[in-house]
């Protein structure tokens, strides 16, 4: 029978063995520091695997077919830079990344911004091109299956779109219709990863291989930055807006055959007020998002044959070409009068409030979330932030120019963001500590354990995701504390040490599986 020894600190105050004290707190501290160089090894083998891994990647503005800019991934609780590069630019917009590549615009002037590939562990520059001859400006909208999509962006409502290779830069077709996205708004993909962008007027679905069209769509946007579509694969359907006589109403479409099938107008809580100026998108549970600055964001059901308008929850505000995210709870994180917003997605009910991000007048909130709670957001001129499920500032940092560039996430969990002559990687960080903080909010048992075990959260902390690491920094487990205990089933995982995360803070918790 294999014998287990308690060398908890406590036992030991409670003993007189003082050399034992003293045995045990250097045997600590020598284990701490071995840790600490343990996670950094771990950070850089967990870049360097990125090229292994598959399935999710960062698509297009929204993230994902949905546009709900969530990554089922654990992301950066801590400003820990993996890389930065001087890129010239004047400042930032979204980047794409598949795979190990980077893609983004650099913008130099109307006729100087190419695009360019970087190595998304190292930062190496791939390639640079412009795929204008100097005449407009090279504008990425999309990445996926190794193809860049890429405009030759004029404004001049009949641009061409070109396929790049990913791994290269060289052009592998152009497309067969001329395409009129605007420079805030990208393409999106379906599951078979077939291309929807806008054209002049129109929303075109392309065959991804030559760049044929298969259907086109009349539509009407409402304002420049609206006229996106989102996917639910699931049933088949995409959604998009357009106005109607002035007016703003979402649509419901058939990808196969691009046929409009019904409707819903978007209210104006506040008439007069702003117009709709962002995509829309799409939660976990199929219900559609739309967010009208300086008035509401509405929540409407698709029944298969109509929409119900759920609620509308009204919002404060000038902030054009913001995006919304979705967080790994479903709740609903939006922008007003400079903030943050955290929306309960049954009710319409704003939970939380973010500190002001606004800068100078200049905002344009661009929100992205990831497994492990956390919400990050640039606010159109100088910052990035980082928040937890309630909004609670992590951490922040300043990048200059960073325009409408927002936190785009990597399957592994690195953070890009671009602005004024750099790009920026940062790495989410494995804390091994078990530290007082932890301890105080947070405590697991039995551990060790061989089947399960038991977390015991505050009645403060119910609600907060929760994730579980393994020592290589993958995402083994994730899920929400839904009151002060919840049990944590590890049958299926093999033995070994794991980090258990939440929002509520940085500092991480040891379980031994046995």
């Amino acid at each position: 029978m294999k014998e287990k020894f308690d060398f908890s600190l406590n036992k030991l105050k409670s003993s007189h063995s003082i050399e034992l004290r003293s045995i045990y707190l250097a045997f600590l501290s020598t284990t701490i520091t071995m840790l600490k160089k343990l996670t950094l090894a771990l950070l850089t083998l967990c870049a360097a695997n990125l090229t292994a891994q598959t399935g999710s990647a960062w698509n297009n503005c929204g993230g994902n077919p949905q546009k709900n800019g969530f990554v089922n991934t654990s992301g950066p609780t801590t400003d820990s830079i993996l890389w930065e590069v001087y890129s010239p630019g004047y400042f930032g917009i979204p980047s794409f990344i598949e795979n190990n590549h980077l893609v983004t615009m650099r913008f130099l002037g109307l006729t100087n911004a190419p695009i360019e590939c970087y190595d998304l562990t190292t930062g190496d520059l791939l390639w640079s091109q412009d795929v204008t001859g100097q005449s407009g400006r090279s504008l990425p909208v999309g990445l996926r299956d190794n193809r860049v999509y890429a405009v030759r962006y004029t404004e001049s409502t009949h641009d061409t779109l070109y396929a790049l290779d990913a791994s290269t830069g060289n052009q592998l077709w152009t497309a067969a219709v001329t395409v009129a996205p605007y420079i805030t708004t990208s393409a999106t993909f379906d599951d078979d990863g077939f291309v929807y962008i806008e054209g002049y007027q129109k929303i075109y679905k392309l065959d991804p291989e030559n760049g044929e069209l298969i259907w086109e769509m009349p539509t009407i946007p409402l304002a420049s930055g609206s006229g996106e579509i989102a996917i639910n694969s699931a049933i088949n359907k995409g959604y998009t807006v357009e106005q109607i006589q002035g007016q703003a109403f979402v649509w419901a479409i058939d990808l196969n055959t691009g046929e409009k099938l019904y409707n819903h107008i978007v209210n104006e809580t506040f008439p007069g007020g702003g117009v709709l100026q962002s995509a829309l998108m799409i939660g976990f549970d199929g219900v559609v998002y739309v967010q009208k600055q300086e008035d509401n964001i509405s929540a409407f059901a698709d029944s298969g044959s109509e929409f119900t308008l759920l609620w509308e929850a009204p919002i404060s505000g000038n902030a054009p070409f913001s995006h919304m995210c979705i967080g790994a709870d479903g709740s609903i994180y939006g922008t007003s009068d400079g903030h943050v917003i955290r929306v309960n997605a049954q009710t319409g009910a704003i939970m939380n409030t973010s500190q002001s991000i606004a800068q100078d007048g200049v905002f344009t909130q661009r929100t992205s979330a990831t497994a492990n709670g956390m919400i990050y957001a640039t606010n159109g001129a100088d910052s990035l932030y980082a928040f937890n499920s309630t909004l609670e500032l992590m951490w922040s940092a300043q990048i200059e120019g960073v325009n409408t560039s927002g936190a785009c996430i990597a399957p592994n969990g690195l953070l890009v963001v671009s602005g004024t002559q750099k790009i920026r990687v940062y790495t989410p960080t494995i804390d091994s500590n078990v530290n007082e903080i932890a301890q105080a909010y947070l405590s697991c048992y039995p551990n060790p354990t061989d089947a399960s075990t038991v977390i015991v959260a505050q009645p403060e902390h119910i609600g907060i995701t929760y994730c579980l690491h393994d020592m290589q920094g993958s995402l083994v487990e994730s899920g929400v504390i839904r009151s002060t205990v919840t049990t944590l089933t590890l049958e299926h995982l093999p033995c070994g040490i794991y980090i258990l995360h939440t929002g509520a803070t940085s500092e991480g918790v040891r379980i031994v599986k046995e």
